[in-house]
Parts: structure tokens; C-alpha cells; sequence
């Protein structure tokens, strides 16, 4: 199985939560988060992230995961989403970024 790396140096938010529900009280993790690394392979992508208290691997599946792009005041960023809402995370958005998770970005947009 070959992966493709990318070392980055992002600032995000990862957001885990424990239904289905979108309300505050279920949100059991809402962190900051440095995202360091993103890797690839056919089948989804890696976020390799720290938190201010531990590292943390979110996995994503080509299929099963949701982008938004947004605008915020610091620029441009990229909403990942686990297709079932049980976690999220809104990171900045370079062009490095999009261009290495193009191929999943535009899976999405075909449907």
C-alpha cells in the first residue's frame, strides 16, 4: 500500500461529538489543534494533529467524508467531516492543501 505524505504546519479546530445531535452539550472535544502531516492513499487521507494535550490520527474516507470551503477573517479554510458528523475539523486552507486533497475535494462535488 503506498501513502503520499505532506508536512504542513496548520492551525485548525477538531470538533468530536457523541450523536448525531449538533448541540453544544454533545460536544465532548472541542480543541485546538496544529495539524502536522496529512497522508494519502487510495482508499482516504490521515490528519495527524496535536492537541494542547495529546496527538491525535483522524482517518477519512474517499466516499464518506464531507468538504466545505469557507472564508474567516485569517482566510481561506477547509471543513472536513466524517460523513456521520461524529467528527469534524475546520483547518486553514493553503494552496498546497487543497492541491493534495484535490482528488477527494472533487470526488465530492461529482456527486
Amino acid at each position: 500500500m503506498s501513502w503520499e505524505e505532506l508536512d504542513v504546519n496548520l492551525k485548525g479546530v477538531a470538533v468530536d461529538v457523541i450523536s448525531d445531535e449538533w448541540l453544544d452539550e454533545d460536544i465532548v472535544n472541542k480543541a485546538p489543534v496544529q495539524i502536522y502531516k496529512i497522508a494519502k492513499r487510495k482508499g482516504g487521507f490521515t490528519l495527524f494533529m496535536k492537541t494542547p494535550t495529546e496527538d491525535i490520527e483522524w482517518y477519512f474516507s474517499r466516499g464518506l467524508t464531507e468538504f466545505k470551503i469557507g472564508q474567516a477573517r485569517g482566510g481561506k479554510f477547509l471543513h472536513i467531516e466524517h460523513e456521520d458528523g461524529q467528527y469534524w475539523v475546520d483547518m486553514q486552507l493553503t494552496k498546497e492543501v487543497y492541491e493534495f486533497l484535490k482528488e477527494f475535494i472533487t470526488d465530492q462535488q461529482e456527486k
